[in-house]
Formats: C-alpha cells, sequence, structure tokens
C-alpha cells in the first residue's frame, strides 16, 4: 500500500486528488522513484519490512530511458504551486 499526503491542500485538491487515483491505477509508484535515484547515484534503499525488500530487489529488473531519467528530473523546479504556509495569514 502507498501512502500520498497532499501538504497544504488549497484549491485545486480535488483535482489533485483525481490525479494521484490517476496515478496509482497507472501503476509507475515508487519503485520508478528509486530506480530514478539509483541510476542517478543518490539513493540507496533499505526496508525491514519484508515485502519492501522483495519490492526493492525489483529495482533491477528494469532501467529507466534517458529520456524517462530527463522527464522524471525536469518535475523538480523547487517552486512553489500554492500558498507559503511560512508567509501565510492564518
Amino acid at each position: 500500500m502507498n501512502l500520498i499526503l497532499l501538504h497544504w491542500p488549497t484549491e485545486g485538491r480535488l483535482a489533485a486528488f483525481k490525479t494521484l487515483l490517476e496515478a496509482k491505477k497507472a501503476g509507475s509508484d515508487a519503485q520508478v522513484l528509486l530506480r530514478w535515484g539509483i541510476q542517478r547515484g543518490i539513493i540507496i534503499p533499505k526496508s525491514v519490512t519484508p515485502s519492501r525488500i522483495e519490492d526493492n530487489f525489483k529495482l533491477f529488473d528494469f532501467t529507466l530511458s534517458e529520456e524517462e531519467m530527463r522527464q522524471i528530473t525536469a518535475l523538480e523546479r523547487r517552486k512553489r504551486f500554492g500558498p507559503d504556509p511560512d508567509n501565510f495569514n492564518f
């Protein structure tokens, strides 16, 4: 089971939730991001949960193409797409 929290959900939260449901149906979860990290040399997955340990071994059953690596890397822009909780009038 995967858990994704929408931190600071404001306008668009319903659309964000629907997008998460679509992503879950598509499959392409933590294993893809872990593989991305492995290929970049920045992640060494570990776990004490037997099912997750088994999933981590599957990280070596596939590789991401250069284009897939570029697309995932492009997602991180260090930009905020909603209100800044440090500068919000509660």
